[in-house]
């Protein structure tokens, strides 16, 4: 059974994969969990550009609510270009602006709950450290508000 986490971080990687636009770009969920989806999303990493969506992270919950229930969910979309072998055509910047274009206002699916994902309000984009050498990168952050149930529904 996949956690509503999960659910989450795999819908906002297919909803970059349909509407990214970017050919030659490859996009991947990473799971912390998941050794496959790690060494994965390390090697998309090392050739042309990628976006690899991390594991989602709840910030705000429900207190008087069983489940728990998130009210508010972090998650991060890291974009890397690697200089030497990306020939989709797009850069860096033209990756991070597209895939903010196609992720913000997003209305979050069904089996996520209620809510929508958005573009965090302050640093919106940051620059991680310890990306592959050769490589440029931009974490882009958004958050999922509203009501994301992360219990048993009937």
């Amino acid at each position: 059974m996949r956690s509503v986490l999960e659910t989450l971080q795999e819908a906002v990687a297919q909803q970059l994969r349909q509407h990214l636009c970017l050919p030659g770009a490859a996009v991947t969920a990473r799971r912390a969990s998941d050794l496959e989806s790690q060494v994965e999303a390390v090697l998309q990493a090392a050739v042309g550009l990628s976006l690899i969506v991390l594991d989602p992270c709840p910030r705000r919950v429900a207190p008087a609510v069983p489940g728990p229930a998130f009210l508010e969910i972090s998650l991060t979309v890291r974009v890397i270009e690697n200089l030497l072998t990306n020939d989709a055509g797009a850069g860096l910047l033209a990756a991070a602006e597209r895939a903010s274009q196609v992720l913000h206002l997003w209305p979050l699916p069904e089996a996520c709950g209620d809510g929508t994902l958005l573009l965090a309000e302050t640093d919106p984009w940051t620059t991680p450290t310890g990306v592959t050498r050769g490589a440029t990168a931009l974490d882009l952050h958004f958050r999922a508000a509203g009501s994301l149930a992360a219990y048993p529904q009937n």
